[in-house]
């Protein structure tokens, strides 16, 4: 007894207070004294720090022009920060030289994820052992898809059928030995194919109701599921694994009660019960001074939608405050709200508007005044336009808009050209730029000779 209370203090000790790679050294050194039960392996993905809050990455937040800076703001991130201020303005050259923390972030939580999946060689005593068994295994392929995904979103090309087989993905490890080196980057069709099969190995193994919000569940997997086919424009998948979703989780929450001077709570969205799962990108340096939303993403708002007031503040600037997380981090997880409007775009884009205005105007209620006129549009294009804007409206600053501008980039009816100002130049991104894939960070290209995207 007191050799497995030792040996899950050490483990406890190096998920908590050490970096990745030094962890996951110890550990192959270390494997049969440090993690030995089921219990063990779910201390792993219990590392908040690791694998909820530095879990979603930042360089798309910066990107998905929401938000306006000044110039003397943008001078000095650029001197901070340059590689999220390079990204705000869509440069060619990202990094300078510096490394990726959300390359390197999400290679570190898939790592993790790599390490709990040798729970499978624990043998379960109990019933109850192996429900909990099948928690973490199911828990480790959803971490591990969740941060593919986010790389996909960065590091390669938006998904198009007709080039996917061809277009770069990024390197797929299943290991979590740090010495091993993965030769070639996968094609963007591999990598789907890896992340839709991570996700739908996860959902049949996680509960329903998770133990928490840190935790992944039935309803989260299959929210997931449904943003990942939203990339690859598989309406149908979206409207099932939406609709599997909102069955198992479909609370909303008035927005009255909040004011432009009132924030969320600062408790880790642990009383918003719109939540799913939770991560967040710990807050940006971008997020402390100057800040104002873009007018035209500021526009959208009616004069009584909630959410304005909710989102932002109004003295002196329209400062963002509506983070789920509080005041201290940008919440960037899975929401019910999310899963309204995925339905609501599958079923437009599919034909289906009733019943797109029927999700859409479920959510609304909670963001109105009671007696506000529901919307009842009967055109499809102009449908999908309003559930676009819908999404900016109600996901802002959560790290999805980025998602949408690549994703729409590609369809003329529905494509966007964000624009920022600097120094009396303008920065466009238009639709097919390469700029709307990151370069690979230079660290990498020099280390393992990957071929560099074109920017």
């Amino acid at each position: 007894m007191r050799l497995k209370t030792y040996s899950l203090l050490v483990a406890a000790a190096l998920v908590l207070s050490s970096c990745g790679k030094e962890f996951l050294e110890q550990k192959k050194d270390a494997k049969d004294v440090i993690l030995r039960t089921i219990n063990d392996y779910q201390m792993v993905l219990d590392n908040l720090t690791i694998v909820n809050t530095f879990s979603s990455v930042s360089l798309n937040l910066a990107s998905a022009a929401e938000f306006e800076l000044p110039d003397k703001e943008i001078t000095t991130w650029k001197v901070n920060m340059p590689y999220e201020a390079n990204g705000y303005l869509w440069e060619k050259e990202i990094y300078e030289g510096k490394e990726s923390t959300d390359y390197n972030n999400a290679y570190q939580r898939i790592m993790l994820a790599n390490l709990a999946l040798d729970v499978k060689e624990v043998a379960a005593t109990s019933p109850l052992d192996e429900k909990a068994k099948n928690n973490v295994i199911g828990s480790a392929h959803f971490v591990r898809a969740f941060s593919y995904y986010q790389l996909a979103q960065l590091f390669c090309k938006p998904y198009d059928a007709g080039t996917a087989s061809a277009d770069l993905g990024v390197p797929i490890r299943t290991d979590y030995d740090v010495k091993v080196k993965i030769p070639t980057r996968s094609t963007v069709a591999e990598l789907y194919k890896f992340i839709i099969s991570d996700l739908e190995a996860a959902l049949p193994l996680v509960p329903e109701t998770p133990l928490n919000i840190w935790r992944p569940g039935k309803a989260a997997v299959a929210g997931y599921l449904a943003r990942v086919y939203m990339q690859m424009g598989n309406w149908e998948k979206v409207r099932e694994y939406s609709d599997m979703a909102l069955k198992v989780k479909s609370n909303l929450k008035d927005f009255s009660a909040y004011t432009s001077q009132a924030s969320f709570p600062s408790d880790y969205g642990k009383t918003m019960p719109e939540i799913v799962y939770y991560s967040q990108i710990h807050k940006p340096s971008f997020t402390y001074s100057g800040m104002t939303a873009t007018p035209g993403i500021y526009a959208l708002y009616e004069a009584d939608d909630y959410r304005k007031a909710a989102y932002f503040a109004t003295t002196p600037t329209t400062a963002f405050k509506g983070s789920l997380a509080g005041l201290y981090a940008i919440f960037a997880g899975i929401t019910t709200s999310e899963l309204y409007l995925q339905r609501a775009e599958a079923n437009a884009r599919l034909g289906q508007l009733g019943t797109a205005m029927n999700d859409l105007n479920e959510l609304r209620k909670y963001r109105f005044p009671a007696g506000k006129a529901p919307v009842d549009i009967t055109d499809q294009t102009l449908a999908v336009k309003f559930i676009i804007d819908e999404r900016a409206r109600e996901l802002y600053m959560r790290g999805t808009r980025w998602e949408d501008l690549r994703r729409l980039s590609k369809e003329p009816l529905y494509a966007i050209t964000p624009m920022h100002t600097y120094n009396g130049n303008e920065y466009k991104l238009k639709p097919g730029d390469n700029r709307y894939t990151m370069p690979l960070p230079d660290n990498e290209i020099q280390l393992n000779n990957y071929p560099q995207n074109p920017r």
